[in-house]
């Protein structure tokens, strides 16, 4: 319910905020697109309500991803910090909105005081999303981190200890132990998912900036948005599947390979058979304690999802429109190609 309110409100405050400025955005901040050989423009209200629309979405794809975090979660447990966040975020929005309205023309800046004060609603929103996101995939990893600890130590504990004497309850008891691990390092990859859902919402966003007319919206550099985006998806990528490999994947059977050496002066009380069994348990389990291992595992469909939307952004790189067609900061309006307000 939260994610949906925000959404109206940003969406209401754009479309008001282009209606309040008028002419005056449709200069600063419009699409260009081309009919024929023209160069058209129109309102910048349309991108940027796709651009809130997409980010709403990647919030409630990961708010979906994460069972065990959530923005109505985060918001009701810590209600003062994210008041906090909202008032720092908000000066910091309205500080930058009354400078640039202080900077322009005379006879523009009353209009665009006043367009500034209802768009910082919707940047407000905007910016407040992409910390929303930061904190769901922190709340998740961690919570993530704490579950598998859990398992892994459960796991270990079903290893069947020195009151086990029966061949075959040892070969049950260390079947079930090397069920529950393997359970134990899915969920490990599966807490992956998230992350991979916020780089290939980052990857998705880019190829739109792009390779669309929103490309114009950003005004000063797309390119750098594009780097600057990736640049902090790859990062926390980098960070979560260090942090899971290192904490909660390679310890663990380190751990559990320890207690399966310990395990293994029991085997002259099992059949065989059961010997072999568990000599194959300890390789698959070294063997999978490997990098190549743990990145083979997490290539799961959002895994493959995010590759995929990585590749098509730099083919689009090297393929991209120049730097100059973005729209100038100030250029001129021809009245008969360009339309007011939204």
């Amino acid at each position: 319910m939260i994610l949906l309110l925000a959404w109206l409100a940003a969406i209401a405050s754009v479309v008001i905020a282009y209606i309040v400025a008028g002419p005056i955005w449709v200069r600063r901040h419009s699409l260009r697109f081309r009919v024929g050989k023209s160069v058209r423009r129109t309102s910048g209200a349309y991108g940027e309500m796709l651009l809130v629309s997409i980010g709403a979405l990647m919030v409630w794809m990961i708010d979906s991803a994460s069972p065990y975090a959530s923005v109505e979660g985060i918001v009701s447990a810590h209600p003062m910090a994210t008041l906090g966040v909202l008032v720092a975020v908000g000066l910091v929005v309205y500080i930058h909105g009354v400078r640039t309205a202080l900077a322009a023309d005379t006879g523009e800046r009353a209009r665009l005081m006043l367009t500034y004060l209802v768009y910082g609603v919707f940047s407000l929103i905007f910016f407040a999303g992409g910390a929303a996101l930061i904190f769901l995939l922190v709340q998740q990893t961690t919570a993530d981190a704490a579950r598998l600890h859990v398992l892994a130590q459960a796991a270990i504990g079903n290893i069947p200890g020195p009151e086990v004497t029966g061949s075959d309850a040892l070969m049950r008891g260390l079947e079930l132990s090397y069920l529950d691990i393997q359970f134990m390092l899915q969920q490990a990859e599966n807490s992956m998912t998230p992350v991979f859902v916020f780089m290939a919402g980052i990857f998705a966003i880019n190829l739109a900036v792009r390779l669309t007319p929103l490309r114009s919206l950003f005004v000063n550099n797309a390119v750098l948005l594009t780097l600057v985006s990736t640049l902090i998806g790859l990062t926390a990528v980098i960070v979560v599947g260090t942090w899971t490999y290192v904490g909660s994947y390679a310890s663990v059977i380190t751990e559990y390979v320890g207690a399966l050496e310990q395990f293994r002066s029991r085997t002259g009380l099992m059949k065989p058979e059961y010997v072999t069994r568990y000599s194959q348990i300890t390789i698959e389990m070294m063997q999978q304690k490997s990098l190549l291992s743990f990145f083979s595992r997490i290539s799961s469909e959002w895994g493959g999802i995010a590759a995929a939307l990585g590749l098509a952004q730099w083919v689009a790189q090297q393929f991209n429109r120049p730097e100059a067609e973005e729209s100038p900061s100030h250029g001129p309006i021809n009245d008969n190609k360009e339309g007011e307000g939204i």
